[in-house]
């Protein structure tokens, strides 16, 4: 990551602060208030003190998202794509005519004569 925005500096100190709100809001320990007031007071006065931790972050977010989707993408390839065309195979359901392709008796191009009308155009499908 080259650049970095000021306003990506401000999202990490508030990011900061809201995690030292919510340490103190789990354990019920009021310990952390003074470091999340003094990260709000920072943040809001000179956001550049932030810049090093925001370039760390957005960084590691960044090869996050890269990573994280190609798992997601794969898994919901194998749950969702996989079987369908499994069960769409086993009932015997050919919406492309393969079956009238491989056979190479006939062409499976769907012949329209029709007059294309502004309806048509309008409600394509």
């Amino acid at each position: 990551m080259t650049t970095l925005k000021n306003d990506q500096s401000k999202d990490t100190g508030l990011a900061i602060t809201l995690i030292f709100l919510l340490i103190c809001w789990i354990t019920k320990n009021y310990n952390f208030v003074p470091a999340a007031i003094a990260t709000l007071i920072l943040t809001m006065t000179i956001p550049q003190v932030f810049t090093y931790p925001a370039r760390f972050w957005f960084g590691l977010s960044h090869y996050m998202g890269e990573f994280v989707s190609k798992i997601l993408l794969t898994i919901v390839f194998f749950i969702l794509v996989i079987p369908m065309g499994f069960f769409r195979k086993l009932s015997g359901k050919d919406p492309m005519n393969l079956k009238k392709w491989r056979s190479g008796s006939d062409s499976v191009f769907i012949t329209r004569d029709s007059k294309v009308t502004a309806t048509d155009l309008e409600k394509p499908f």
